[in-house]
C-alpha cells in the first residue's frame, strides 16, 4: 500500500490544498505523522510518517484513519520472525502464559481486525519499543506479574511499557477502567467502590450521598470520622 502511494505522487504539498483534517503529530500504530506530503491525481491526500523503527513512509490519510497501515512494514517482518523463534514462548509445545499475554497485547494494539482494536490501537495505545521483543517482555513479566495476577496498565490512556504497567488481580483490573469514576481525597485516589470498602459503607449508598450533596470530599470526610 505504501509503495503504491509513492508511485502515484503527482503533486507535491506546496501545490496542493491542505487537508481539512490535520494529521500532523498524530500516532497511528507505529507511525507518527510528520507532514502533509501531497495529493494524487484523484485528489487523495497522503502524509509523510516516521515509523518507530526509524524508517520514513508515505501513507494515504484514509489508510491511517481506517487503521489499514500501522507501520512501515516492520511489524509484519517482526511477526514473521516471532513465528519462527520461540525464545521460551512455548512449554511442552504449548504457548507460555507470558507469550499469550505478549501476543494478545500486540494483537489489540496493531491488528485492525481484532475485536478489541478500537479500544486499544484505535485509541492510540501502543507497545513501547523494548517490549516488542518477546525475551525482554518475558523477563519483565516473569519478575513483576505473579501467578494469579494479570498485566495491567496503570494509566488507561498510556502505552504498554514497564513504567506504566503492573501485576494486578482481576478485581484491581476491574477497578482500573475508563468507565470507573475515580475520586482523590487526602492524596489517595480510588474508585467509588474501593472508597466504599475502605469506609465500610455500601457503594450505592456512597454514590447516592455524593450525588445528593454534590461535595465529594466533604462527604468522604464525614464518613471517615
Amino acid at each position: 500500500m505504501i509503495k503504491k502511494a509513492k508511485e502515484r505522487v503527482l503533486r507535491p504539498a506546496s501545490e496542493c490544498r491542505y487537508p481539512k483534517t490535520d494529521l500532523v503529530g498524530q500516532r497511528f500504530g507505529r507511525l507518527v505523522v510528520k507532514e502533509f506530503a501531497g495529493r494524487d491525481r484523484r485528489n487523495n491526500a497522503f502524509w509523510s510518517c516516521l515509523c518507530d523503527c526509524g524508517n520514513n513512509s508515505i501513507v494515504y490519510g484514509s489508510d491511517l484513519k481506517e487503521g489499514k497501515t500501522q507501520s512501515c512494514g516492520c511489524y509484519r517482518k517482526q511477526r514473521i520472525s516471532e513465528i519462527h523463534t520461540t525464545h521460551g514462548a512455548t512449554k511442552g509445545n504449548k504457548p507460555t502464559r507470558a507469550y499469550k499475554i505478549f501476543h494478545g497485547m500486540l494483537e489489540r494494539c496493531y491488528n485492525t481486525k481484532h475485536p478489541q482494536y478500537k479500544d486499544y490501537g484505535g485509541r492510540g495505545i501502543y507497545v513501547c519499543d523494548e517490549w516488542r521483543s518477546f525475551p525482554v517482555f518475558r523477563d519483565w513479566f516473569d519478575s513483576h506479574v505473579a501467578e494469579g495476577k494479570q498485566l495491567d496498565r496503570i494509566d488507561n490512556n498510556g502505552p504498554y511499557a514497564p513504567w506504566n504497567c503492573r501485576g494486578a488481580t482481576r478485581k484491581e483490573q476491574a477497578r482500573n477502567t475508563r468507565k470507573n469514576v475515580n475520586i482523590t481525597w487526602e492524596d489517595e485516589t480510588l474508585c467509588i467502590r474501593a472508597w466504599a470498602e475502605k469506609l465500610k459503607i455500601d457503594a450505592r449508598t456512597l454514590r447516592d450521598r455524593i450525588r445528593r450533596f454534590k461535595r465529594t470530599c466533604l462527604t468522604l470526610k464525614k464518613l471517615a470520622h
